[in-house]
C-alpha cells in the first residue's frame, strides 16, 4: 500500500505530466498550423483549372541578346477525356500511373514499391510520383527540391483529389502535360505529331504519344525514332497487362504504320538548338501560364558559320559520297552550348542529329584509354597489335598491319581495335562504362568488347561534353543552353549560376590523355583537322562507314562533328572520320579563333584518301590568314 504522502506526489506527477502533454500538443498544433500556412501561402490558384488553356509564347535570345527564334501559342484546344477514344487515357495510365483510380493522390503502395526496386538496383530506376503528383509538380514555377517544394506537391496532389474527379484531373493533366517539339497537352501533341485532332489518335498513335512523356528529348520519334518504337511497344504491353487491349489489338496497332507528321515549320535553323532548350525549360520553372523570354548560351555568329559549313560540306562533298547529314555541336569550358546544328535544314527534317545516339566508332576510345591510363597503363607502355579473338568474334583492324607491339600514344594515334580490346578486357568493361558514366554518358552502353570499339550508340552532345572534361583538366562538364528565364514583366524566373565542377579525371591523367589526342593531330588519323594553335581530337568510324565522327578541342572550346545518314546504310568507305568530319572540325575552329579558312582543295583530299583505299573498295561508292584574337565576349567565364 502507498502512502498517503506518496499517492499525493503521484497525483501531482500526473498533473504536471498532464499539462506538459497538453502544452506540447497545442505548441505542436500551433507550430504544424503556421508551418502548413508557410508552405502553402504561394499555392496555384485551381479556380478554372479543368478549363483554363495553356497559351505560351517563348522568345529566345542569343548569348549577346539578339532574338534567334519565337515560339507562338503552343496550346491548341482544352479537351476533356470524355470526348477522347478510351485507348488515349488508358494508355497514359498503363505507363504512368496504373493505380490511377486506386490511390487518393498519392500511391503509397507504389512509393513502396519503387523504393524497393531502387534498393535492389542501387540507384533511380523507378519513380513512385503518381498522375495526380506529377500534375502537381507542374503546376508550381519552380521544380527545386526543396523541403516546402515535396510538401507542396503533396499538399495540392491530396487538394487536387478533394476538388476534382479522377477523370477531370486525368483531362487536366493530358491539357497541361508536355510532349516535346513544342506541344504542351494532348491536342497540340496530336496535331504536331500526326496531324490531326485528339478525337481521333489510333492505339498505336496513343501509345506513341504516352511514351513521350517520360522523357521527350529521348523518346520523340522527331529526335530518336528507335528509342521511341521501342517506348510505344512498352507503353502497348503495359496496356496488355493493365488490361486496357488484347493481345491481337497490340499485334494490330504494331503493324500500323507510323504516321508520325512534318509539319510546315520555319526555315530557321536556331530552331535545332531552341527545340533542345525548349525542352530544358520544362524541368526549370515547369509549365509557365505567361509569356517568358530566354536568354540562351547560343553565339549566334557561330552558329550561322557552323550551318553554312555543314551545307557546303554536304552540297559540295557529302551527297556524291553517299553521306546525306551531318551535325555539329559546340561547347565552352562552361558547358554551355555556343552551338547546335542537327542536320542539314531544319524546314526538311526537325530531327536532331546532335541528340540521336549513334555509333560513333573509335571516337568511343577516349573512354578505353582514359580508364586504362587511372588503371596504371601509361601512354609509352607497350601494347600487342597482333590478332585476338574472342569466342566467334575477332576485331579487324583498319589500314593496319601488325607488327608485333606498339606504344600505347601509337596505338590511339592508329586507333588500332585489337590493342583497344586487349586495354579493354584488361581493366573490364564494367570500369569502362563506370567511367564514362562519371562524365556524363546516360546512353547505355553493352558490356561487350565490341562496345570498347564504338558499337554501342551514344549522341554526339553527350560524348563531346565528355572530350571537354580532358580540356578543363579533368573537371565533369554538364551541358546547358539557358543562361536566364524571365516574363514579360522582367522578372527572374530562372537564373544560372556558376557551380563547382566535380572533378572526374585527375590532371595528371589528363595530360596524358592530351599527349596522345594532340599526337592524333599532329600525325594520325585527325591530320586533316591541325590548327595554327595547339589542338587535340580523335577520330572515329563505325564497321561500314555507316558513321564518322572527328571530336576534339582547343581551349576554351571543344566541338564535335558527326556525318552519316539517318536510315543508317553505309556511306562511300572513303567518308571515314579523318576526312570530312576533321575537316569540317578545323574550318569551323578556325571561325572560332578568327582565322581565315584554308584554300584546301577538299575534293583533292578525298581523292587521296579513296587512293589508299583497296580497289574493290575505291570503286564501292553509295550513291591561314593571319590569326585574330580570340573574342571572349560571347564566353561565360
Amino acid at each position: 500500500m502507498l502512502s498517503k504522502k506518496m499517492r499525493k506526489a503521484l497525483s501531482l506527477g500526473r498533473k504536471k505530466f498532464l499539462k506538459l502533454a497538453v502544452s506540447v500538443w497545442i505548441f505542436s498544433f500551433v507550430f504544424v498550423f503556421f508551418a502548413f500556412l508557410f508552405f502553402i501561402h504561394d499555392m496555384p490558384d485551381l479556380d478554372n483549372l479543368e478549363t483554363k488553356g495553356r497559351r505560351a509564347s517563348v522568345i529566345f535570345e542569343s548569348y549577346d541578346g539578339k532574338i534567334v527564334a519565337t515560339y507562338g501559342d503552343l496550346f491548341r484546344r482544352v479537351v476533356k477525356v470524355t470526348q477522347l477514344p478510351p485507348h488515349v487515357g488508358n494508355a497514359v495510365l498503363a505507363i504512368e500511373d496504373r493505380r490511377f483510380y486506386k490511390h487518393c493522390g498519392v500511391d503509397f503502395v507504389g512509393l513502396i514499391r519503387a523504393m524497393f526496386t531502387n534498393l535492389v538496383y542501387g540507384r533511380i530506376v523507378q519513380g513512385g510520383s503518381s498522375l495526380t503528383q506529377q500534375l502537381a509538380k507542374n503546376l508550381f514555377l519552380s521544380p527545386s527540391r526543396s523541403i516546402k517544394r515535396k510538401v507542396q506537391e503533396l499538399v495540392l496532389a491530396l487538394w487536387l483529389e478533394r476538388k476534382f474527379n479522377k477523370k477531370q484531373i486525368l483531362s487536366i493533366y493530358l491539357n497541361r502535360v508536355y510532349f516535346g517539339a513544342g506541344a504542351y497537352g494532348i491536342d497540340a501533341a496530336a496535331n504536331r505529331f500526326f496531324g490531326k485532332k485528339a478525337e481521333r489518335l489510333t492505339v498505336y498513335e496513343s501509345a506513341k504519344l504516352a511514351g513521350v512523356l517520360k522523357s521527350p528529348a529521348t523518346y520523340s520519334p522527331f529526335y530518336n525514332s528507335r528509342q521511341s518504337d521501342q517506348r510505344t511497344a512498352l507503353v502497348l504491353s503495359s496496356m496488355v497487362e493493365a488490361r486496357y487491349i488484347s493481345e491481337n489489338e497490340m499485334k494490330e496497332a504494331l503493324l500500323e504504320k507510323d504516321t508520325t507528321t512534318k509539319l510546315s515549320v520555319p526555315m530557321d535553323e536556331n530552331r535545332y538548338f531552341t527545340d533542345w532548350a525548349l525542352e530544358q525549360i520544362q524541368g526549370i520553372i515547369g509549365i509557365e501560364d505567361e509569356d517568358v523570354i530566354v536568354r540562351t548560351t547560343l553565339d549566334s555568329r557561330l552558329q550561322k558559320n557552323a550551318t553554312r559549313l555543314i551545307r557546303k560540306a554536304l552540297n559540295e562533298h557529302g551527297f556524291k559520297n553517299g553521306v546525306t547529314q551531318m551535325a555539329l555541336v559546340a561547347l565552352d569550358k562552361t558547358g554551355a552550348v555556343r552551338v547546335m546544328v542537327g542536320g542539314h535544314t531544319y524546314g526538311a527534317s526537325q530531327y536532331n542529329r546532335a541528340l540521336a545516339q549513334r555509333s560513333l566508332g573509335s571516337a568511343f576510345k577516349y573512354f578505353v584509354f582514359l580508364t586504362a591510363l587511372e588503371h596504371g597503363v601509361d601512354v609509352n607502355d607497350h601494347l600487342s597489335d597482333m590478332p585476338i579473338k574472342i569466342g566467334n568474334w575477332s576485331p579487324k583492324n583498319y589500314r593496319h598491319s601488325s607488327v608485333g607491339s606498339v606504344s600505347v600514344t601509337e596505338a590511339f594515334v592508329r586507333s588500332i581495335n585489337t590493342c583497344a580490346v586487349r586495354l579493354a578486357q584488361k581493366v573490364g568493361m564494367d570500369a569502362i562504362i563506370k567511367k564514362a558514366e562519371s562524365l556524363g554518358v546516360a546512353s547505355e552502353i553493352g558490356r561487350n568488347y565490341a562496345s570498347a570499339l564504338g558499337a554501342s550508340g551514344i549522341s554526339l552532345l553527350e560524348i563531346t561534353a565528355c572530350y571537354g572534361a580532358t580540356m578543363i583538366d579533368g573537371l565533369k562538364m554538364t551541358p546547358f543552353g539557358i543562361v536566364s528565364i524571365k516574363n514579360q514583366r522582367g522578372k527572374t524566373l530562372y537564373q544560372t549560376y556558376k557551380h563547382q565542377n566535380k572533378r572526374v579525371i585527375s590532371k595528371e591523367i589528363c595530360e596524358k590523355m592530351k599527349i596522345m589526342m594532340r599526337a592524333v593531330i599532329e600525325r594520325g588519323s585527325g591530320r586533316r583537322a591541325k590548327l595554327p594553335i595547339t589542338a587535340y581530337g580523335k577520330t572515329g568510324t563505325s564497321n561500314d562507314s555507316r558513321d564518322a565522327s572527328f571530336i576534339g578541342f582547343a581551349h576554351p572550346i571543344v566541338t564535335g562533328v558527326w556525318a552519316g545518314n539517318d536510315n543508317n546504310t553505309p556511306m562511300s568507305p572513303r567518308m571515314t572520320g579523318g576526312v570530312l568530319p576533321a575537316m569540317v572540325w578545323r574550318d569551323f575552329m578556325l571561325s572560332v579563333f578568327g582565322y581565315a579558312p584554308p584554300a584546301n582543295d577538299v575534293k583533292a583530299e578525298i581523292a587521296s584518301e579513296n587512293r589508299k583505299l583497296p580497289m574493290s573498295a575505291a570503286t564501292n561508292t553509295n550513291k591561314s590568314a593571319p590569326r585574330k584574337r580570340l573574342s571572349m565576349k560571347s564566353l561565360i567565364e
